[in-house]
């Protein structure tokens, strides 16, 4: 009978040990160490403006979730919920998200909504003095995804005007820009508040934020958050 036992259970064992052991082998990529890697690949590298990417630590355990727009703009109309926009060569951003990271691992947010917006937007320039289309390296207008102008629509009430200065001189698009990085955060389909950018105290992108200067941005994250997941609100004040 042991021996009848034995025979059975030996080729599952060496089933089991054999699954082990390709899990331990295969990488298996979850949202989170995508994202992880998409931030950390420009690490020391250079930018096409001569400046050095700035270097930064992605926690592996963060709560990123890649989205698409329609997915983004059904949690800012009927849901709670925290949205990231931006994108790994965006300097502002590598400021940024290791400190909304931090902030949501200490208040255990599960998920972040991601989108990439760095392809998705209209771009403009100025010529001859007129405001015309930038193009890219292949010579295709920057017009913008049609995801992209309908989270503008959505988001009309909260964005700030999209224009451009060149030679000391104000141009108006007449549409509104989603600046990068921008945090969205939303409660019951209402947006509570939209963080664009870090602290206006930096001025230079590539280099890291201060204590002080990264307290502060900590703080403006964690306020939105422990609003976002109240149960209450105060009478005279936001929620």
């Amino acid at each position: 009978m042991k021996n009848k036992l034995m025979l059975v259970l030996t080729p599952i064992l060496l089933l089991l040990l054999s699954v082990v052991a390709y899990l331990k082998f295969v990488n298996v990529e979850t949202d989170s160490s995508k994202f992880k890697k998409e931030y950390e690949f420009f690490n020391g590298k250079d930018t096409s403006y001569g400046e050095k990417y700035l270097n930064i630590k992605v926690r592996s355990d963060n709560p990123i979730k890649y989205s698409n727009y329609d997915e983004v703009i059904d949690v800012i109309e009927n849901k709670t919920g925290i949205i990231y926009l931006g994108f790994p060569e965006c300097p502002w951003c590598r400021n940024a998200i290791p400190v909304l990271l931090d902030a949501a691992k200490q208040n255990k947010v599960k998920t972040i909504y991601y989108l990439n917006i760095l392809n998705d937007r209209d771009s403009y320039v100025v010529e001859d003095g007129s405001l015309v289309y930038e193009k890219d390296d292949k010579g295709k207008e920057l017009k913008g995804t049609t995801g992209y102008k309908k989270l503008l629509k959505v988001l009309d009430n909260y964005l700030t005007d999209y224009t451009i200065r060149y030679e000391d001189e104000l141009y108006e698009t007449g549409e509104k820009r989603i600046y990068a990085p921008s945090v969205i955060f939303v409660k019951d389909g209402r947006v509570l508040g939209i963080h664009v950018s870090t602290v206006d105290s930096q001025t230079d992108p590539y280099k890291s934020l201060t204590d002080e200067e990264n307290d502060e941005l900590y703080s403006i994250y964690e306020g939105y958050i422990n609003k976002l997941y109240s149960n209450s609100c105060k009478v005279g004040s936001s929620c």
